[in-house]
């Protein structure tokens, strides 16, 4: 019950640093909002990860895991502040919240084979993304998404789906090895580096002002915040239990954004969503 408590804890943390990530990312410019993200949140760990030590022990393999998370978060993060800048969170939170599928198809090329009760949950998520793009309100969902942006939006959020897919499970790795906050504290660096070529080609968007950096302080606290109790799920009995808490990001994120940004959400988008929480819930079901 731990795991399922940190990733459900991991995905309100993600679902509101969603809410800032959506009002500024088009403004400031995804890529360089996702660096500054990062990079604050390097400093909030600092303080932690110094006074502590632990990272100073840290083996040759558990530093290469945490460098290695680090690269994954980077087309995470950039995937999902880059769909953010294209479309409405009651789209993107959906679409980047069925990564657990790529997790099954990454087992398949291992040899595993899927349950009846497993692949029924990938064809009930797929049909629930399909349902969520293609209803809504004249003015909300897929439709609003201005036009000839919706291949980039969805190309991003595969993006975004691929890189948080293989961090978590590397982090699992990493966090046991390092420690939790070390191995957070220690993939920054190479995130940061990751997205230093996207940043370079963005073009040049509004200098931020006292109420971004207001915003950028928020989301690095919650991104850390997510990415350490992730981690932490590493080696607790019920690990496997992660993804499943970690789906409920989406209802999380398309509810705060009906509340707080004043998105419209549909019946047949709310009936999409509850699709995919339910799909992504039964591949991590037991057995």
């Amino acid at each position: 019950m731990t795991a399922i408590f940190l990733s459900v804890f991991a995905a309100l943390c993600w679902a509101t640093h969603d809410q800032f990530a959506r009002t500024c990312a088009e403004r400031v410019g995804p890529f360089r909002m996702a660096l500054a993200v990062v990079a604050a949140g390097a400093v909030l760990l600092a303080g932690f990860v110094l006074w502590h030590g632990e990272v100073f022990n840290a083996g040759r393999e558990g530093i290469f895991l945490s460098l290695a998370l680090g690269i994954a978060y980077a087309f995470g993060v950039g995937g999902i502040f880059k769909a953010f800048s294209l479309g409405p969170v009651s789209v993107v939170a959906p679409l980047t919240a069925a990564y657990p599928i790529i997790a099954v198809l990454w087992a398949l090329f291992n040899g595993t084979t899927p349950s009846w009760l497993q692949w029924l949950a990938m064809v009930i998520t797929l049909v629930g993304t399909l349902i969520v793009g293609r209803t809504g309100h004249s003015d909300g969902g897929m439709n609003a998404v201005k036009p000839g942006r919706i291949p980039a939006l969805i190309f991003w959020c595969l993006v975004c789906s691929l890189g948080y897919a293989v961090a978590v499970i590397i982090g699992q790795k990493a966090g046991p090895m390092v420690g939790d906050v070390e191995a957070a504290w220690l993939s920054r660096f190479s995130t940061c580096l990751a997205l230093f070529p996207f940043v370079a080609r963005e073009p040049k968007t509004a200098n931020l002002k006292p109420a971004h950096w207001g915003a950028i302080l928020a989301m690095a606290a919650l991104d850390v915040s997510g990415l350490v109790a992730v981690n932490m799920t590493g080696g607790m009995a019920g690990e496997a239990f992660a993804a499943m808490g970690i789906s409920a990001y989406a209802a999380f994120g398309v509810l705060l954004a009906a509340l707080i940004l004043k998105e419209r959400v549909s019946p047949g988008q709310w009936s999409g969503i509850a699709m995919i929480v339910i799909g992504v819930a039964m591949l991590g079901w037991p057995g």
